[in-house]
C-alpha cells in the first residue's frame, strides 16, 4: 500500500571543495556517466562537453556566453537555461542559492561515429599528390604543429569533406591579399612535409548565411545551426595556440563558424600570439567576424582582412563600420591614410556594383527599378557561355551569386 523505497538524491559532481555547487539528477546521471566514461577514454568532444558543464562550478560559463540558451524564471528565483555542448544539449537549473542543477541531457552518444562519417564537424588535413587533393580526418581535432599553417575554415553545402576540399584548395591557391596570409598556390600545393592545410569542416544541405538567409547572415553570433562546429573549432585553435605564424582563414560561410569560434575564446581569454586570421568573400558579417577578432589578444591583422567581389552585398554592407572599427581598434597601425584610401575603395565597390547591376538588367530585358530578384539571377545564370558582353555579365553573375556554378562553367571555357 505504501511504497517505503526512498528516493534517489541528486549527487554532486562538482564544487564539493571550492567554486559552485553542480548537481545532476538521477535521471540524468546515467547518460552523464557515459559522457564522462568517453571523455576518460580519450574522446574529445565528450571531453569537450565534460568541461564545459564543470566550467559551471569555477564561474566560466556564464549564461551570456553565445551557445547558452536561457530558458524561463521560476517564482522562487530559480532559473533554466539549455547549454549546447558537442553531441549534447543540457537543461540545467540555476538555484537561488548560485548552486546548478542539470535536471536532463539529450545527448548522442556515437557522435564519434558521426564525425567518422562525415555528418558532424570535423577536421581534415589536405594534401596535393599526383594531381589530386585528398582529405584526412585528424582524430584528435588538432592541427598540424608545424609554422605557418593554414587553415581552411570551409563553408557548408558540401556533401563529402573532399569536396569542400577543392573548393578551399582553390581558393587559397589565389592571388591579391589572401595569398599574403595563405602563401599562394606555392605554397599550398606543396607535396612535401608540411605541405597542403587544414580544414575545418561543417556538415549541412545548404551554405551558411548570404542573402537567402540573410538573418542569420548578419547575426552570425545568434545562429544555433553553427554553435557545434564553432565549439569544435574554438578548441582546435586553443589547442594550436602554441604553434607559430597559424593562419585561419574563412571561406565564404565559414565566416559565420570562425565569428562565434573567435568569440567563444575572446570569452575565455585565450591569447593567440601571433596567430593571424582572413575572410575571403564572407556571407555572414564581416564586421561581426572583426569584432570579435579584435577580442583575442595577440590575434594579428593584415593591411587587408577580407577578400569581397564587388557583388558580394553581405561581404561589402560592413566596409565603412569595419573602417571605423580597425580605426578605433588598430589606431596604432591602421593609420588615417589607411582609413581615407579604404573609405574610398568603399565607394568605388558600391559604384562598380551599381554599374553592373543596371547594364545587366538592360541585357536581361529587366527593369532595375523593381527586378524580381528571381528572374534576374536566372536571366544572368542564362547567359553564361553565351558570346559577347551578356556572356561576360552572365559569367560575372555567377561568380557572384553561384561560385561553385562558376567553377563548373568556367572549367568548361
Amino acid at each position: 500500500m505504501f511504497n517505503y523505497t526512498p528516493v534517489s538524491a541528486d549527487k554532486l559532481i562538482a564544487g564539493r571543495h571550492f567554486g559552485k555547487r553542480i548537481t545532476i539528477t538521477p535521471q540524468a546521471e546515467p547518460i552523464w556517466n557515459e559522457l564522462v566514461g568517453l571523455a576518460n577514454r580519450g574522446n574529445y568532444w565528450a571531453q569537450m562537453s565534460v568541461n564545459g558543464i564543470k566550467q559551471l562550478a569555477a564561474g566560466r560559463l556564464s549564461q551570456k556566453n553565445i551557445f547558452v540558451k536561457p530558458g524561463c524564471t521560476h517564482r522562487g528565483g530559480t532559473e533554466e537555461f539549455v547549454i549546447i555542448l558537442p553531441g549534447c544539449r543540457v537543461t540545467a537549473e540555476k538555484l537561488s542559492n548560485d548552486s546548478y542543477k542539470l535536471l536532463h541531457f539529450q545527448a548522442d552518444l556515437s557522435y564519434g561515429d558521426l564525425i567518422e562519417e562525415r555528418l558532424a564537424p570535423g577536421l581534415y588535413g589536405a594534401t596535393f599528390n599526383e594531381g589530386r587533393w585528398s582529405a584526412n580526418l585528424r582524430k584528435n581535432g588538432e592541427v598540424d604543429k608545424r609554422p605557418q599553417r593554414v587553415i581552411a575554415i570551409g563553408d557548408s553545402g558540401y556533401s563529402l569533406p573532399g569536396d569542400a576540399v577543392k573548393s578551399a584548395a582553390d581558393t587559397l591557391s589565389g592571388s591579391g591579399s589572401i595569398a599574403n596570409v595563405s602563401g599562394g598556390a606555392r605554397s599550398i600545393k606543396f607535396a612535401g612535409p608540411g605541405g597542403g592545410f587544414d580544414l575545418h569542416f561543417t556538415p549541412g544541405s545548404k551554405p551558411i548565411g548570404g542573402l537567402v538567409r540573410y538573418r542569420s547572415a548578419i547575426n552570425p553570433l545568434g545562429n544555433e545551426r553553427l554553435y557545434e562546429s564553432a565549439l569544435l573549432l574554438a578548441r582546435t585553435m586553443y589547442m594550436a595556440k602554441d604553434v607559430q605564424d597559424v593562419r585561419w582563414i574563412s571561406e565564404f560561410g565559414g565566416s559565420g563558424v570562425l565569428t562565434q569560434a573567435l568569440q567563444i575564446l575572446a570569452d575565455r581569454k585565450v591569447k593567440l600570439n601571433g596567430h593571424t586570421a582572413f575572410m575571403y568573400r564572407p556571407s555572414t558579417s564581416p564586421n561581426e567576424a572583426l569584432k570579435a577578432m579584435h577580442g583575442v589578444e595577440g590575434l594579428e591583422l593584415d593591411r587587408k582582412v577580407k577578400d569581397s567581389n564587388a557583388l558580394d552585398y553581405i561581404g561589402n554592407r560592413d566596409n565603412l563600420r569595419m573602417i571605423r572599427e580597425r580605426r578605433r581598434k588598430e589606431e596604432d597601425t591602421y593609420t588615417l591614410l589607411h582609413k581615407a584610401t579604404d573609405t574610398v575603395c568603399a565607394g568605388v565597390t558600391v559604384h562598380n556594383a551599381v554599374g553592373f547591376v543596371a547594364g545587366a538588367a538592360g541585357l536581361a530585358g529587366l527593369a532595375v527599378s523593381a527586378p524580381a530578384a528571381g528572374s534576374f539571377l536566372a536571366a544572368l545564370g542564362a547567359a553564361a557561355g553565351v558570346a559577347g558582353a551578356a556572356g561576360k555579365l552572365g559569367l560575372q553573375a555567377l561568380k557572384a551569386w553561384a561560385p561553385r556554378k562558376y567553377n563548373e562553367v568556367a572549367s568548361k571555357l
